[in-house]
């Protein structure tokens, strides 16, 4: 017993150390559940205004970018890139490899070319350009294509070059702030422009959501609050029923570009700006774990509905649709713990020429996937 108790703690404490980590705030993590679940229950046809959640996903990944790159005096351009890298291509890399070693022998030659080239581009983080020309998002067509829900991550990639080379360009942070205003000013323009004239294809381009990276990037330069303790669970409250509100009730015609977007947005980032709150501890804080494997599960959640919409010849729904969710839960619990926390714990511990070595491996490796897909689609259209 005594050899068996310690073992059971130290399994104990692995794992909530794993989906409880210290070193980060649970209640973002629990932003992070939010969104996901939202677009995860939306492509399921289980909720109108899902995608909300995306808008969600952008003002957390501004939030983050802000610390690690605008606010950092001296920046570090290697440290920085091989982080996002880590971060972002394992697990997209290994998803769309699978995906298209188990799909593209076998669907009809236009999907494959179609299809085969999503790949390509979302290899390279132009997906959402790719999806502006082809797809509309909320198009019933839209199930025929298994990586078509990586444009968000093209765009996410994206939001990072530009930052990237503002922190690179402007050493001093004073002036990154004025940058970061301007980029504000003129991507929420683009997005007016684009609601007014009716240009639903806005909301893939990275013109019409930069505002919302960078309101999450403002979040370091704008005053803490300090309010008493019942008023600051009032406001984190109100701001969160706001954003469930959204998700449930919001229709496609609040999807950016649009007004509607404001207030998701505005409510994110009220509650980053009010940590530690009673009502962050009992609603967020619980379905934290969630937010941990949000990426896995985002990247594995959209193939797994499609493909099964392939194999079963009908359109998924109902309690086939449930289970079809549970699956992409597990797999997408599964690249988390093999794929990209493995990544990420290389990239910490490595030394800086591997570490380096090892992120330009990653940059190789996608090319050819994408250089190899690009010619799988030609020669389907060819033939």
């Amino acid at each position: 017993m005594t050899a068996i108790m310690p073992a059971r703690r130290k399994w104990r404490d692995g794992l909530r150390e794993e989906f409880f980590p210290r070193d980060r705030r649970r209640d973002i993590d629990g932003l992070r559940a939010l969104a996901v679940a939202a677009v995860v229950l939306m492509h399921a046809g289980w909720l109108s205004g899902g995608f909300v959640g995306v808008d969600i996903f952008v003002v957390i990944s501004g939030y983050f970018m802000g610390r690690s790159a605008l606010m950092q005096d001296p920046f570090q351009p290697a440290r920085f890139a091989c982080r996002r890298l880590y971060r972002l291509l394992p697990a997209l890399l290994c998803m769309v490899a699978v995906i298209s070693a188990g799909m593209l022998w076998w669907v009809l030659q236009s999907d494959r070319a179609d299809i085969a080239l999503n790949g390509a581009y979302a290899l390279v983080y132009l997906s959402n350009i790719w999806a502006a020309g082809h797809v509309g998002y909320f198009e019933g067509q839209a199930l025929a294509y298994p990586f078509l829900h990586t444009w968000s991550l093209s765009l996410e990639m994206q939001f990072y070059a530009v930052i990237f080379v503002v922190a690179v360009m402007l050493p001093r942070v004073r002036w990154r702030l004025y940058a970061l205003l301007g980029i504000l000013a003129v991507s929420a323009g683009c997005s007016l422009h684009d609601h007014l004239a009716g240009d639903g294809q806005g909301y893939y381009r990275i013109t019409d959501r930069m505002w919302e990276f960078a309101l999450g990037t403002l979040i370091w330069m704008l005053p803490r609050p300090r309010l008493p303790r019942a008023v600051a669970n009032v406001a984190y409250a109100l701001a969160l029923c706001v954003l469930v509100g959204a998700c449930v009730f919001y229709a496609r015609d609040y999807a950016c570009p649009s007004w509607g977007v404001v207030f998701p947005c505005l409510a994110v980032v009220a509650i980053i700006m009010l940590p530690h709150t009673d009502v962050a501890r009992v609603t967020l804080g619980p379905v934290s774990p969630l937010g941990v494997i949000s990426y896995s599960v985002y990247l594995w959640h959209w193939p797994v509905i499609v493909l099964a919409n392939y194999l079963l010849m009908f359109q998924v729904a109902g309690l086939t649709m449930a289970g079809v969710l549970v699956v992409a839960l597990l797999v997408g619990l599964l690249s988390y713990v093999f794929v990209e926390r493995t990544f990420l714990d290389y990239e910490g511990r490595a030394g800086t020429v591997a570490r380096n070595r090892g992120a330009l491996a990653l940059v190789c490796a996608c090319g050819l996937l994408s250089a190899g897909l690009g010619y799988v689609s030609y020669t389907s259209r060819v033939h």
